[in-house]
């Protein structure tokens, strides 16, 4: 028999959830705990195979609960009660990926769907174990004032968070970003969380997505062998994670001279436009462009929006170039709903060159990003995507 063990300290709420789960004792039973030290207690007791628990705790609270999770049940399905209650907040802890959630107030049927697919096992497609740019993501959202320590073997470094901010970071013999990309690349991390920072004056001025996505870049760098490839998507995956279309026939040439009530009406640039083009009121917008700058491996970065205009290009960009990745884009929803697949990750596609086109969807834009094949994409698409999210035009 599964047991499900689900830990919040409002007692009314645990023994509504109780009631409710009668009807499924068939499929799972239930285990109770009011914070993360008895959680921890129950956890060293007997087997447990998906935990359900609360952010906001006494004594012990869910972040801790999560790290302690991370370090010593990391295949173990874990489900995020959250009450952060605003749809940006909720737009971003989806982009996260690697924790299921659910809001609150709990819808019971949605719940009870989340457990009996948690419970399945990944091959179900459920997201087990908890990674550590997750966990500073959940930190960053939530506004958490803390000090997270992380160990990897004999490595061992420090990041500081005051209200959702990374303040600064330590390892043995660095500090400040250096410390912050180094930890980020560490394998096999062990995470550790004091709910204090020591820290007030910020010695960190990068947001914490650059600092994810130039960690793993470093990670991947050391990863990469000089024959590595891209890997095309596992038909079974729940996503459209790194289609590589080259070798299908897209119909491109009749794609190129459609009606107009057929595509999104042609972006009229010819020219380059830069980062001073950009209006100002769009902060977001300049931090997704200042992020894109900042990437070595991008030879070459076009934003538009989803109607077909071109909002930025890194080099000159014409219509053709804005009209096919606005298409990429679009065929890639089509084929996404059309398989029932989750939320769409990334598109890619290899150029002529030899180069890889990527292609990343936002609420409300669309980049396509030229990488070289021997760049991993899922770093990169990882490491924008959350940003990419928020721009609004």
């Amino acid at each position: 028999m599964n047991t499900v063990l689900i830990v919040d300290d409002d007692e009314s709420f645990l023994l509504s959830l109780i009631d409710g789960f009668k009807s499924y004792e068939d499929q799972f039973g239930i285990i109770t705990a009011h914070n993360g030290e008895e959680a921890v207690a129950i956890l060293d007791e007997q087997e447990i195979h998906l935990v359900l628990t609360d952010l906001k705790m006494p004594k012990m609270d869910g972040f801790a609960l999560v790290a302690h999770l991370s370090a010593h049940h990391p295949e173990l399905p874990v489900i995020v009660m959250t009450a952060f209650g605003t749809p940006d907040i909720e737009e971003n802890l989806k982009e996260i990926g690697a924790f299921q959630y659910i809001e609150k107030p709990i819808d019971f049927n949605l719940l009870v769907t989340k457990i009996l697919k948690g419970l399945e096992g990944r091959s179900k497609g459920f997201i087990t174990g908890v990674s550590l740019s997750s966990f500073l993501q959940l930190l960053e959202l939530d506004k958490k004032t803390c000090t997270v320590t992380v160990r990897s073997g004999k490595h061992q470094g420090n990041m500081y968070f005051r209200d959702g901010d990374l303040l600064d970071a330590n390892t043995d013999n660095l500090s400040g970003e250096e410390a912050a990309f180094t930890i980020i690349s560490w394998k096999n991390v062990e995470i550790v969380l004091e709910n204090s920072c020591k820290i007030t004056e910020p010695k960190i001025h990068d947001s914490l997505g650059f600092i994810l996505l130039e960690g793993s870049r470093r990670q991947d760098e050391q990863n990469a062998s000089p024959t590595s490839s891209t890997t095309q998507a596992d038909p079974a995956n729940t996503s459209l994670d790194s289609i590589d279309l080259s070798g299908m026939d897209l119909g491109l040439d009749d794609f190129l001279h459609e009606e107009e009530d057929v595509l999104p009406p042609p972006s009229l640039a010819t020219e380059t436009l830069t980062t001073s083009s950009i209006h100002t009121a769009n902060p977001i917008l300049q931090q997704f462009i200042t992020m894109l700058e900042a990437m070595p491996e991008i030879s070459n970065s076009i934003l538009l929006s989803k109607d077909g205009n071109l909002v930025y290009a890194a080099k000159a960009a014409d219509d053709q170039i804005s009209n096919f990745i606005t298409y990429i884009s679009v065929v890639s929803q089509q084929l996404q709903e059309a398989m029932g697949t989750g939320e769409q990750q990334y598109t890619m596609l290899t150029l002529s060159s030899g180069n890889n086109l990527l292609v990343l969807s936002g609420k409300e834009v669309v980049v396509g990003l030229e990488i070289s094949n021997t760049v991993p994409p899922g770093p990169v698409a990882a490491g924008l995507r959350p940003v990419l999210s928020r721009i609004s035009m």
